[in-house]
C-alpha cells in the first residue's frame, strides 16, 4: 500500500456536475445518498488508492449489501494481485520465480498481460518490475538511475520470459519480476461490476484509480459525466466525456513524478528503460477496463503517433493524449460532451 495521497489518489477520472464524485473526494469512506433513498456510494482506500462504488436501485437497503459483498471481493481479488502485499500469489510468484496450481485470476490477468504485450509491440510489458523497483531506489537516494544500472535491468524484462503453462507460471531469469500496476486494478475494476450486474444492479459505477466502468444513466436519467484531469492542473479537467456504458483508463506522467519537470516518473519504456518523453496523459476507452487499462499505459510510452495508428486500428477503442506542451490528439471517434 501506498504510505501518502498523490496526485492519483486526489483526482484522476472522476465524475463531475450532477453524476458523482468518483476519486480523490472528501475522505477515505464518504457514504453519500443527496438526492434520494435509491442512490448509495461509498468510496474506500483499497490496493494503493480510493474505490468507488456506487449503485442507483429502488432497495436501498438491498444496494448497500450488493456494495459491501463488491467491496469483499474487490478485497479479495487484491490479496490475489497485489505486489506489495507478501502473502499475495504474485508476491510469492516474485519471491521464487515460480508458481505451481495459480489462481484462475491471476492466470487470467497474466494471459492478458501477455497478448497486450504482443499487441503494442512490447510497450506494455509486466515484467519491467524490475525497473520499476530500480527508479525507487535510485530516486530514495535523489539521483536518476545510471545507464549501466538501467541496462541491467532491461536485462530482465522481457514479457517472453514469463511462461504460463495451465496454472503453472515461471519467470525464466533470475531476478525477474512482475507488476501489475498497468492492468490489475481495470482488471479488478471489470470483476466488481460484473458482479453488480450479476446482483441486478442495471446503474452502476465503479472506479478505482482512475480505472472507470460505469453502466445505465444517472439518478436523473441523464448519462454520467465523466471528467479526464488536466495533467497540469489539480483541480482542473482538460476534457469531459458523457457516456451510459463505458470503461475507461488513464495514464499519466503527473500519478507519480519523480522530478518537477515531469521528466522522470513511474511509467518507464520497457523497450528503452527510460520513462517516456512526449505524452503527459493517454486516456483510452475499450469494451473492458483492463483493455483500456493496459492500451492507456501502453498509449503513454508510444507516443502520440504510434499510439494513435495502434488504438485507431482497434475495434471498440478510442483514446484522447495530451501531450507535455498540453496540446492534443485524438482517435477519429473520440467524441467530448457537447461534440458531434
Amino acid at each position: 500500500m501506498k504510505k501518502k495521497m498523490n496526485r492519483r489518489d486526489f483526482l484522476r477520472i472522476t465524475a463531475i456536475g450532477a453524476g458523482v464524485i468518483a476519486a480523490g473526494g472528501i475522505g477515505i469512506k464518504q457514504l453519500m445518498d443527496a438526492t434520494g433513498p435509491e442512490r448509495i456510494s461509498e468510496t474506500r482506500r483499497m490496493m494503493g488508492t480510493f474505490v468507488t462504488i456506487t449503485v442507483i436501485g429502488d432497495d436501498k437497503a438491498a444496494g448497500t449489501a450488493i456494495a459491501q459483498d463488491t467491496f469483499a471481493e474487490i478485497g479479495r481479488l487484491s490479496s490475489i494481485l497485489s505486489r506489495h502485499d507478501s502473502s499475495s500469489e504474485l508476491a510469492r510468484l516474485n519471491a521464487s520465480g515460480s508458481l505451481t496450481g495459480a489462481s484462475s485470476e491471476l492466470v487470467s490477468v497474466l494471459e492478458r498481460a501477455q497478448v497486450y504485450a504482443m499487441l503494442s509491440g512490447g510497450a506494455f510489458d509486466v515484467t519491467m518490475k524490475p525497473l520499476q523497483d530500480l527508479y525507487q531506489d535510485s530516486f530514495a537516494n535523489n539521483r536518476p538511475p545510471d545507464a549501466a544500472d538501467i541496462s541491467g535491468a532491461l536485462a530482465l524484462v522481457g514479457y517472453r520470459n514469463l511462461i504460463i503453462k495451465g496454472r503453472d507460471l515461471t519467470l525464466a531469469k533470475q531476478g525477474m519480476g512482475i507488476t501489475l500496476d498497468g492492468i490489475g486494478k481495470g482488471y479488478i475494476v471489470d470483476q466488481a461490476a460484473g458482479l453488480l450486474k450479476a446482483r441486478g444492479m442495471t446503474q452502476v459505477l465503479v472506479e478505482a484509480g482512475g480505472d472507470l466502468s460505469l453502466r445505465g444513466m444517472r439518478q436523473d436519467g441523464d448519462p454520467w459525466k465523466v471528467g479526464i484531469v488536466h495533467p497540469r492542473a489539480l483541480s482542473g479537467y482538460y476534457e469531459v466525456v458523457e457516456s451510459s456504458n463505458s470503461c475507461m483508463a488513464t495514464s499519466g506522467d503527473y500519478e507519480s513524478a519523480y522530478t518537477a519537470d515531469y521528466s522522470y516518473h513511474h511509467i518507464i519504456d520497457p523497450r528503452t528503460g527510460y520513462s517516456p518523453a512526449e505524452l503527459a496523459s493517454a486516456t483510452v476507452t475499450a469494451a473492458d477496463t483492463t483493455y483500456a487499462d493496459a492500451l492507456s499505459t501502453a498509449a503513454l510510452v508510444m507516443g502520440a503517433d504510434e499510439a494513435l495508428a495502434l488504438l485507431e486500428g482497434l475495434t471498440g477503442v478510442e483514446g484522447l493524449l495530451i501531450d507535455k506542451n498540453l496540446h492534443s490528439r485524438a482517435t477519429s471517434g473520440f467524441i467530448a460532451a457537447g461534440g458531434a
